[in-house]
């Protein structure tokens, strides 16, 4: 009986690893489904030859936590393996059928218990805050993210207990003034909000899908509902006015620069002469 336990704590161990790996691979930009794939593949020594793994490989904080999973999963397998042996250990056949029987159910309970929403949510509420002490993946790496044009990106914002956000509505928290778009709200009860509107209120584990500035999500992220928070918000509001109005000038000018370009292809007889204008 004592192998049995130890390999279904084996496994439980194994699971908490994988899940460890996903969050942590979540914090540097990947999304959940592509990160929990990589992590389990990277955990049972698998490659897969994808867009995604170059992406994993490439990247040197996703390398690190890749390698940890691999070295995690050498060791759990060989210590799977040994209370397997163990387990079987001097068993005759009709032992064996039984200690296989039990051997199943209680993987098959792991497995069921763990498909629990509730259940997955208290184990993420456990890993996360672990994560957050573990220097190397504290900080969100920009390399990571979807870079879409001049330091702009998609990225997640969580909802933790003290943040800034927790208890307003999106009419409320008013995050375009700071140039951020929120594109979807995952609950943290398991649903999503593809389209939330304005009234939605935001609680403790949500999670935005939020589109803007690297520099203003991360503050965003790191504000909490204090003095200094709110004194972060107003100047959030300003630095996004500064940088709306450098936008529109570098866009006028753009379009100036443009429609110069137009005319003189319309009309290349209009073209000043540079020699005699600079005699």
């Amino acid at each position: 009986m004592q192998p049995i336990v130890i390999l279904v704590a084996l496994l439980a161990v194994a699971y908490l690893a994988v899940r460890a790996g996903t969050l942590a691979l979540v914090r540097t930009g990947l999304s959940r489904e592509s990160a929990s794939f990589q992590a389990q593949s990277a955990f049972m020594g698998v490659g897969f030859t994808t867009s995604e793994s170059e992406s994993v490989v490439s990247h040197p904080v996703r390398r690190r936590i890749v390698r940890m999973l691999m070295m995690a999963g050498y060791a759990g397998i060989a210590a799977t393996v040994s209370a397997v042996v163990v387990a079987f250990q001097g068993k005759d056949d009709s032992n064996a059928i039984q200690m296989f029987g039990l051997l199943f159910l209680c993987f098959a309970a792991v497995v069921l218990m763990v498909k629990i929403p509730v259940v997955r949510h208290l184990l993420d509420a456990v890993i996360e805050p672990l994560l957050e002490r573990i220097p190397a993946l504290r900080v969100v790496d920009y390399e990571a993210l979807l870079q879409l044009d001049d330091g702009y990106a998609i990225t997640e914002v969580p909802f933790p207990k003290d943040h800034w956000g927790v208890g307003r509505s999106l009419r409320e928290l008013r995050l375009a003034d700071e140039g951020v778009l929120v594109l979807s709200v995952a609950r943290s009860s398991g649903g999503h909000l593809g389209t939330p509107r304005a009234e939605t209120s935001l609680h403790v584990g949500d999670r935005l899908l939020c589109y803007g500035r690297l520099e203003a999500i991360q503050r965003l992220r790191d504000r909490r509902g204090d003095e200094r928070g709110e004194r972060e918000r107003e100047r959030a509001i300003v630095e996004q006015q500064a940088v709306s109005a450098g936008e529109t000038v570098k866009a006028e000018r753009l379009e100036d620069l443009a429609d110069a370009k137009e005319r003189t292809a319309e009309h290349p007889e209009s073209k000043p002469d540079l020699d005699s204008s600079t005699s």
